[in-house]
């Protein structure tokens, strides 16, 4: 039997939760389970959902982060949905928590397929949000070569240096020159690296290791 993956809707626009509803009603595997109208709203009620969908901008003129966190703080996992991109906001509820950020401009197959990962347990990212993400020029984000983002991130999810280095197939002494590095770029930013744990730290802050969802028309991997 195919596993029912419950969602809920923050959003201020009645026409289209209801026809999410509509098409929801057509997806097997996934069901809306509540709706509401704002964050105080959808908090106050009892929901089976643990996957939120919030728009990023609700018409009570709530912060947008502050709705992320709350969501956050009480154990559901949010996607970030909007009609408008704000770079400020795109950025700012990525680092307080949100999973997975989708533009109301893409189609609900994009959509389901993130429901489908975030339920999986992973933070997918759309082209929408890599394209969002890489605008981000604010100065206390260190500019890190790819291979330094890499080490960071394996081991920033706490793997080894020599883990790091037999994934990436490089030298243990080369990934500790990739970790000086990039210790050495946030200092420089004022974000310095004083200990193991804050290396995973600086990934979440800046969302950074996120799986890429493929676009509409990439190849599928070969098999065999």
């Amino acid at each position: 039997m195919e596993t029912v993956i419950d969602i809920a809707a923050i959003d201020n626009d009645r026409m289209l939760l209801e026809g999410m509803a509509t098409w929801i009603s057509r997806m097997p595997d996934i069901r809306l389970a509540a709706t509401a109208s704002s964050v105080d709203d959808f908090l106050s009620q009892t929901v089976s959902a643990r996957i939120v969908l919030l728009d990023l901008n609700l018409e009570d003129f709530s912060d947008p982060v502050d709705n992320v966190v709350r969501l956050v703080a009480v154990g559901f996992t949010v996607i970030v949905i909007t009609v408008v991109p704000d770079l400020s906001y795109i950025l700012t509820t990525t680092e307080a928590g949100a999973a997975a950020y989708v533009a109301k401009t893409a189609n609900l197959t994009s959509l389901a397929e993130v429901i489908r990962a975030v339920a999986a347990g992973d933070s997918p990212m759309t082209t929408e949000h890599a394209f969002w993400l890489g605008r981000d020029d604010r100065p206390d984000r260190p500019e890190l070569t790819p291979r330094e983002l890499e080490v960071l991130v394996a081991y920033g999810r706490g793997m080894t240096v020599d883990a790091v280095g037999r994934q990436l197939g490089i030298a243990p002494g080369t990934v500790r020159t990739h970790l000086e590095r990039a210790k050495q770029k946030y200092a420089e930013v004022g974000r310095p690296i004083r200990h193991r744990g804050q290396y995973g730290e600086r990934i979440r802050e800046d969302a950074l290791g996120r799986e890429r969802l493929p676009g509409p028309n990439a190849t599928p991997p070969a098999t065999g």
